[in-house]
């Protein structure tokens, strides 16, 4: 064995942090309040002629639609206020509606799990708020405007649905 193998085996024998790479724990790992926040409609007008898409039914959509899932998540209307060391995210949707002269509506959703916080970033010693980016997920839709809300359900259900599936993926196995 050389000096300079030996060497090195003495260091990483010394400093063993230095031979393994730490890894990041998976996004909404430990994550236990999931917190559904009213959808945002910017265009109430173009949702209302394509069918009447409401904050209310998108908001109500994504309740029901983890509804027997693992994700603990519940309606801003019934959450309690942040609990200290219960991690919390916020789930914020968002559709945006037009229509055109043949009456047919296509719709822009946008899902996004986040949550806030306030962090000294090096090397200014100042707090700094800052957004924390969970989950993004965002899909376009057209269809007529007879069908349009169902249209739009069925799309928040299904991003709901992979929502959930990341959200099982990322928590920790169960001991037994």
């Amino acid at each position: 064995m050389s000096k300079l193998t030996f060497g090195l085996f003495v260091f990483l024998l010394v400093f063993p942090s230095i031979a393994r790479a730490d890894s990041a724990a998976p996004e909404m790992f430990g994550v236990r309040e999931v917190i559904i926040n009213n959808a945002s409609v910017p265009d109430v007008k173009a949702a209302d002629a394509c069918g009447g898409i409401s904050r209310e039914t998108m908001t109500e959509t994504l309740v029901k639609a983890f509804e027997g899932t693992s994700v603990p998540a519940i309606s801003y209307l019934d959450a309690k206020p942040p609990s200290l060391g219960v991690a919390r995210i916020e789930l914020n949707s968002e559709v945006y509606t037009r229509t055109n002269e043949d009456l047919e509506c296509v719709s822009w959703i946008s899902i996004t799990a986040t949550s806030h916080a306030n962090l000294v970033v090096p090397p200014v010693n100042t707090l700094r708020s800052v957004t924390i980016l969970y989950w993004h997920q965002r899909a376009m839709v057209a269809s007529g405007q007879s069908i349009h809300p169902h249209v739009v359900k069925d799309l928040l259900q299904r991003m709901a649905t992979e929502f959930a599936q990341q959200y099982r993926l990322d928590q920790p196995p169960e001991l037994k």
